[in-house]
Parts: structure tokens; sequence; C-alpha cells
């Protein structure tokens, strides 16, 4: 692959994007760069103090979009697939905030691939997920909070003019499949 190709990889948060890229790579080369720890490792680098992931819901979200391009402009190679998993909306303490599709524009993204399950596995993953500290959410909450991921990434890609695929993993458990068309 002589240039780079930058996919976004969108999703309810515990809906198993980096699970599903982990298992991607057995079949597929790529770099796999989260929006989250980009935006981290950006933060830290200015404020020399680290931050906690389940903090950056309630900073301010713009700064955060700031800081996750220039951790992507400093982390992404020139080359090859890139797979950026991240989301197009993000749950805040004051409500839903839908990332501009300029930023997606900015990253240079060529595809959107937006995963979508059932509310009530959603909901049951993010209670398991013993690592991470989300805000609870209603299954009604959630399945409001899916259809706005899509929608959010419909406009996006739309915006773009890039390819969007909507993968149900009730249908799909190989994402790899997906990220290199």
């Amino acid at each position: 692959m002589s240039r780079r190709k930058v996919v976004a990889l969108a999703g309810l948060s515990g809906i198993g994007k980096s699970t599903l890229l982990e298992d991607a790579r057995r079949r597929l080369v790529f770099e796999h760069l989260q929006a989250s720890d980009l935006i981290k490792s950006e933060r830290q680098e200015r404020q020399g103090k680290p931050v906690a992931h389940d903090l950056l819901r309630e900073g301010n979200i713009d700064d955060n979009q700031t800081l996750l391009l220039s951790g992507f402009m400093r982390h992404a190679p020139k080359e090859g697939l890139i797979v950026l998993d991240g989301h197009t909306i993000i749950d805040t303490p004051d409500g839903l905030v839908e990332i501009s599709p300029s930023i997606f524009s900015a990253i240079g993204v060529s595809r959107f691939v937006v995963l979508v399950d059932d509310v009530e596995k959603i909901a049951l993953r993010r209670l398991s997920d013993t690592r991470r500290t989300r805000p609870f959410r209603s299954s009604e909450e959630l399945a409001e909070h899916k259809e706005r991921s899509v929608l959010a990434t419909y406009r996006a890609a739309l915006a773009l003019r890039v390819p969007l695929l909507i993968v149900s993993l009730n249908e799909h458990s190989d994402i790899a499949m997906f990220l290199d068309e």
C-alpha cells in the first residue's frame, strides 16, 4: 500500500471496537489509533500530568478534538491502513455532543464503519467492564444514543462524500473484511 488510508471505526462506548480490532490484526495489517489515547497523550504532553480516560467526556469537547487532530498528525504513519477507533457522538454530563465532520475531514477519513448491536448486549458489556467508569444508561437511553451515533456518522460520511458501512454485530464478528475494501 503506497499511501495512507484512514478508516473511522465508530460505535457506542462498550460496543467492542477495540476487541474486534485485536481479532482483525490476525488477518489484516493496520495501525490502530484510539481517539481517546491520542487525546490523553496530547493533554499529558501539554499539561505534564496524566488524565483519566473516563474524565475526557467531562472536558471541553472542542479542546479534545483539537488535541485529537494534533495527536493524529503526530502519531499516524504516512502510509498504510489506519483505523481510528472513536466516536461520532460523546456522552457528556451536559448531554450528547456530535463531533463535527470537519474533524474527520482534517484527519483524512476515507471511509466510516459504524458498529451496532442490541442495546441490552451493549449495556451488559459496559457493566462488566471494570476497567472503565461509564455513566449508567438505561436501554432506552442507549437505544437513543445508538440512533444518534449512526445518524452522526451518516452526516459525517455525507459531508466528506465517503462510504459508510453499518455493521451489525449480530451478523458479523469479523471486522477486518469491512476495513480494507
